[in-house]
């Protein structure tokens, strides 16, 4: 194994490829499904790429993600399809998840209503429902395609009685099946890229992922002015959300959360960089807002 890890460095470092030692620390993770990681206790025993080493090489160099040449990618230590139907889960996100597992433990229930808003692949969704075996998951997309890639990761972990994948804009898929006020965590990673953004960053994102997980509009916050109204339409008080959001957005983010009111708890989680990631509040009972200005 070591040997071709080696050779992988060797051929990245020849292409001319601007970090070689991470691209080959990122192919090596991709293709033992995480074992590397020693998050499962897997032993990688087999790390043979499916294509070439020579293709994966010249698509490096036209910037081609990793995770879309593999059709595969890693996040929380297991294995998920990748392809440019959806935003391929990072690293960063799985801060996300850890923060509602944080919070479901101290939940006064395990079987807890889950709805992942703009599941994209259903990284979360099925992270989630793995993690809280309890649990019943709904994973909502406006894309029929991310929605079809969520449906084959619910079925490739046998989830297929816990988990309901949704099409439709924000909560819609769930609007008439009686959740409102019946729901423990809303999670969402929405799309919080300032639309003028966009140009600044990396041609490999750009080029190749879809827009509509990226792009937020003006200020990066479109999505973030209709989650946290909507979702409180169906989360219980003591409810959770639990949501990401860009770089320096921390302050933006809080001041609309108070300036929506209806929400306790408020608190942004960093990331290993100390940089905040993630916000988190929890639904305060009706009476605790009453007469609080609305938008």
């Amino acid at each position: 194994m070591f040997e071709f890890i080696y050779h992988l460095h060797q051929k990245f470092t020849e292409a001319g490829l601007a970090d070689p030692l991470q691209e080959t620390l990122n192919l090596c993770d991709i293709l033992s499904g995480g074992a590397l990681r020693g998050l499962d206790g897997r032993s990688p025993t087999q790390i043979t790429p499916q294509v070439s080493l020579e293709e994966i090489v010249q698509q490096r160099q036209q910037g081609v993600p990793l995770a879309y040449i593999l059709q595969q990618t890693v996040f929380m230590g297991r294995p998920f399809i990748c392809t440019p139907a959806t935003l391929i889960p990072r690293a960063e996100t799985e801060l996300l998840v850890r923060t509602v597992l944080r919070h479901a433990a101290t939940l006064p229930h395990d079987d807890l209503v889950i709805v992942d808003v703009g599941t994209g692949s259903g990284n979360i969704a099925v992270s989630l429902a793995l993690a809280l075996p309890n649990s019943r998951v709904f994973a909502l997309d406006i894309s029929p395609e991310a929605a079809a890639r969520a449906q084959e990761h619910v079925v490739q972990y046998n989830l297929q009685g816990r988990v309901t994948v949704g099409i439709g804009d924000l909560f819609a898929p769930i609007a008439k099946l009686g959740l409102e006020k019946q729901v423990d965590v809303v999670v969402c990673n929405p799309p919080y890229i300032p639309s003028g953004s966009l140009e600044k960053l990396s041609a490999e994102i750009t080029a190749h992922e879809p827009r509509v997980a990226l792009d937020a509009g003006p200020y990066g916050i479109n999505i973030f002015r209709r989650l946290v109204q909507e979702a409180q339409t169906f989360l219980r008080p003591g409810g959770v959300l639990a949501f990401e959001f860009g770089v320096g957005q921390a302050t933006l983010v809080e001041k609309l959360l108070q300036k929506k009111g209806g929400y306790t708890q408020m608190q942004t989680v960093n990331d290993q960089l100390g940089m905040a990631r993630v916000f988190v509040a929890e639904t305060a009972d009706s009476e605790e807002f009453a007469g609080l200005p609305d938008d």
